[in-house]
């Protein structure tokens, strides 16, 4: 399956994210959430101890997502420049608007994810009283800012999973080799910071799981539109055969 293929378009668009969002889905109600918060959760402090750990918060959380921060600036940069000096790296200019794509894949998506925040009631784990916090379980949705959780989807997990659009750009640049790698770092990335939020208790799995589906949705979305002629092309040609 290559991403000229609309089948790669198809599992990533929707088989792929559908999966993830049914995975959130399923934590949710399941009960896996707490079951897995309960894991980290200090009963006799009543906290979750790696919320106090300084190295943790700065590395794993501030540091990291700097590090995320930075690698979209320069991919920035690098879509600036070919489209400014297309001679300063000419295998790469041909390629502009895969760049575009990419810049805009991995933006869009944590947006989304931190709009969605100040929409709904969810609250964090460690808000919630049966893990040392004062507020009760609320699901609400398009609630006042005053009310908002500003929890669901994760924020740090959509700036992980945001890398994913590196991954449509490997592949459109057709470098398969690179691309499977990429995938595995960016699954690598994403699960880590996924992991490190919810052992603080900021975040239930199903947030993590909801935030990676929105981000992968985008990023293939945003690289729809460079494959849309090649799709057209298929269809109409389909069109003319079954014409004769």
């Amino acid at each position: 399956m290559t991403s000229s293929s609309p089948s790669f378009f198809r599992t990533h668009l929707l088989l792929v994210p559908g999966a993830l969002a049914l995975a959130g889905l399923l934590a949710h109600n399941t009960g896996l959430d707490r079951a897995l918060a309960t894991v980290f959760y200090d009963p006799v402090s009543a906290n979750f101890p790696a919320h106090t750990w300084n190295t943790l918060e700065l590395f794993g959380h501030h540091f990291a997502k700097s590090a995320v921060t930075m690698v979209w600036l320069v991919l920035l940069l690098v879509a600036f420049s070919i489209q400014r000096w297309p001679n300063w790296r000419p295998q790469w200019a041909r390629h502009r608007s895969a760049f575009w794509s990419a810049v805009a894949g991995m933006a869009v998506g944590p947006l989304i994810v931190v709009t969605l925040k100040g929409m709904n009631a969810y609250q964090c784990p460690w808000n919630l009283r049966e893990f040392g916090g004062g507020a009760d379980f609320s699901s609400g949705w398009f609630v006042a800012a005053s009310q908002a959780g500003y929890c669901f989807p994760g924020g740090h997990a959509a700036s992980g999973f945001s890398l994913i659009a590196l991954y449509f750009l490997a592949c459109h640049i057709d470098e398969p080799r690179r691309a499977r790698w990429l995938l595995a770092l960016v699954l690598l990335i994403g699960s880590s910071f996924s992991l490190i939020r919810m052992a603080q208790g900021a975040h239930f799995l199903s947030h993590n799981l909801w935030a990676a589906a929105i981000c992968w949705f985008v990023a293939a979305l945003a690289f729809l539109p460079l494959r849309w002629p090649l799709y057209s092309a298929r269809f109409i040609g389909t069109v003319d055969e079954s014409a004769r």
